[in-house]
């Protein structure tokens, strides 16, 4: 049986993320989306704890490899500190709320930020990765 995690990161450590993408959308990736998308996933299966980001920062990632997906066909080489400004302001946010939540929770008051959620199913979101036997 093949661990799908450990042969992408096979191929993500050797630099050629490219080889595994599905050849009827390999020519509609950029390779800067891919390459920052393959960080990601390597940062996110980090051995310890300590070492993998934040949810908010998995997600600030995951925009930011939209965006340069995105971008425009005459625009090459964007900087990433240069996209920062173009992403929404609520993804810009999530670190801030993150922290915020931390403090309050820290200091006994409620973990609810001031932000309605009620629409959000977070468990509806994340269901489908939770692995019951871990690593």
């Amino acid at each position: 049986m093949v661990n799908l995690a450990e042969w992408g990161m096979k191929w993500q450590k050797r630099g050629e993320l490219q080889q595994i993408v599905d050849q009827r959308i390999s020519d509609t990736i950029r390779p800067d989306s891919l390459r920052k998308f393959g960080e990601t996933v390597e940062k996110c299966l980090a051995d310890y704890g300590v070492e993998r980001p934040s949810m908010g920062d998995v997600l600030w990632n995951l925009e930011y490899v939209l965006q340069l997906q995105d971008v425009d066909s005459t625009v090459s080489d964007v900087n990433s500190m240069n996209r920062i400004v173009d992403l929404p302001s609520q993804v810009q946010n999530v670190g801030a709320l993150e922290s915020i939540s931390v403090t309050m929770a820290e200091a006994g008051a409620s973990n609810e930020p001031d932000h309605d959620l009620s629409d959000v199913s977070m468990s509806r979101v994340f269901s489908q990765l939770i692995k019951a036997e871990g690593r």
